[in-house]
């Protein structure tokens, strides 16, 4: 629990700062009493602020863990895997070792804080840990200080094995991160991808890092289109193993078959749950010699057209998780691929994009401020990754150099973008933040279409 005043007192100040902003935006009128909205911030200065970049913001130090024995590599791979997920969250900046004081830790109740406080060093939390390994058995004590005052912010103990050591990092991280910030972490969470690693593409699953990857589809054919079920228990996603393309649905803890929809005709196209999983939209030739957008009830099995323009391509539909009616989707009925949103309930359908060029791949934010998408302007040659901030209809480039970057997915907590990119010569899954920084690549077999999920399986 809190046991320092002074992040309490932080904590207590954000809660009160926001009815004041909203108090201080709501008496912002002109002369005449009319409200007066307040400036848009431009989009760039927007996203810049989302993420803790180096030199600015809180710092945290992780010095090695102590071990009940010299050398024991879980308390290695547990010590830097928890940095790593750290520094990629950008919730604070991790000190670098080689600023660390030339003093060791012998336990986490007995820490010399004035070597910790003194320059160059002065990183305002302190995360030490304690690994105690027998055989498989792995147990972690995670203590996480205030290094000016010196009080303790957190103390937790965790179990697990050596070969779930990873899986324990990532649960750490997150912890923390939800303690720093108050919302959950995104170091346990899951991206299924596509790769032709076995000669032909098949739905993986992966760690967000890119480690731990297993093999979700054996259908020994083609797999396209991952998307996941809101609760994490099921994908979806278009197979040719049969003799027509249809839309699978597999279990995602035993990969059994949980459901399908097949046509007598038509190829499906990009699959994806509704935000409270009743209903699948998806792309469809079925009906017509064109692509059209479609909504399955899984309930009931009824399934509803939303789109019927003739010879019109309409594909890659994907949810506003805000709303959970409306749905943006591509759509060249102006001649280009360019992006439209539709609301499911009342049939309206409004251009969000109207620069021109050709759009693919967009993707509402986790709280449906943003849709990032692949786009192609005008005059340009290549795709790469913009973001859209819906209200003000700003566009931010997030990507630039060699290679075509397509294929956005947000994380859950909406600080991050996967996609995929052949700047290396084939596509592979790339991450990077949502201002554009950090660019990392985390597959090296090939990989495309990434699909992001909060939470990990247990797997």
């Amino acid at each position: 629990m809190f046991k320092n005043k002074r992040l309490k007192q932080a904590l207590r100040s954000l809660f009160l700062l926001a009815p004041l902003v909203l108090l201080v935006t709501s008496s912002l009128t002109t002369a005449g009493g009319h409200r007066q909205e307040p400036p848009v911030k431009p989009l760039r200065e927007q996203l810049n602020r989302i993420i803790v970049r180096p030199g600015s913001g809180a710092v945290m130090a992780i010095p090695r863990f102590t071990a009940n024995a010299e050398g024991i590599p879980p308390a290695q791979e547990l010590r830097d895997t928890i940095d790593a997920d750290l520094d990629f969250a950008r919730v604070v900046n991790i000190l670098g070792e080689s600023l660390y004081p030339q003093t060791t830790i012998p336990d986490p109740f007995h820490i010399d804080f004035s070597a910790w406080r003194r320059p160059p060093v002065q990183p305002d939390y302190l995360l030490v840990g304690t690994v105690v390994a027998r055989a498989e058995a792995v147990v972690v004590e995670i203590y996480l200080y205030d290094v000016q005052a010196g009080g303790r912010l957190f103390a937790r103990q965790y179990r697990g094995t050596v070969r779930t050591i990873r899986g324990l990092a990532h649960r750490i991280a997150d912890d923390i991160v939800m303690l720093l910030t108050g919302t959950e972490g995104i170091a346990s969470s899951k991206i299924a991808f596509v790769s032709r690693r076995t000669g032909h593409p098949e739905i993986y699953i992966m760690d967000y890092d890119g480690q731990r990857v297993r093999r979700f589809t054996y259908d020994q054919s083609m797999a396209f289109f991952p998307a996941w079920s809101p609760d994490g228990k099921r994908i979806a996603y278009v197979s040719f193993k049969e003799d027509r393309p249809f839309i699978q649905i597999r279990s995602v803890v035993d990969r059994l078959p949980v459901g399908a929809l097949r046509f007598p005709s038509g190829t499906p196209s990009s699959p994806v749950f509704s935000p409270d999983g009743r209903y699948l939209a998806f792309s469809s030739s079925k009906d017509s010699n064109s692509m059209q957008l479609y909504l399955a009830d899984l309930r009931t099995g009824h399934i509803r057209q939303l789109t019927r323009l003739r010879s019109v391509i309409h594909t890659s539909p994907r949810w506003n998780p805000r709303t959970g009616r409306e749905l943006a989707f591509i759509s060249d009925r102006s001649g280009t691929p360019q992006i439209y949103v539709v609301d499911i309930e009342s049939g309206t359908t409004r251009r969000l994009l109207t620069e021109g060029g050709a759009a693919d791949s967009p993707a509402w934010s986790p709280d449906g401020r943003y849709i990032a998408f692949a786009w192609r302007p005008p005059e340009a040659t290549k795709y790469d990754i913009f973001v859209m901030d819906i209200a003000s209809r700003q566009i931010v480039q997030l990507t630039n150099g060699p290679g075509s970057n397509e294929s956005p997915t947000w994380s859950p907590d909406g600080r991050h973008l996967a996609f995929q990119s052949n700047r290396s010569g084939r596509f592979e899954i790339y991450l990077m933040h949502i201002d554009g920084t950090g660019l990392k690549q985390i597959t090296k077999a090939g990989g495309t279409s990434p699909a992001w999920w909060r939470a990990g399986t247990g797997k």
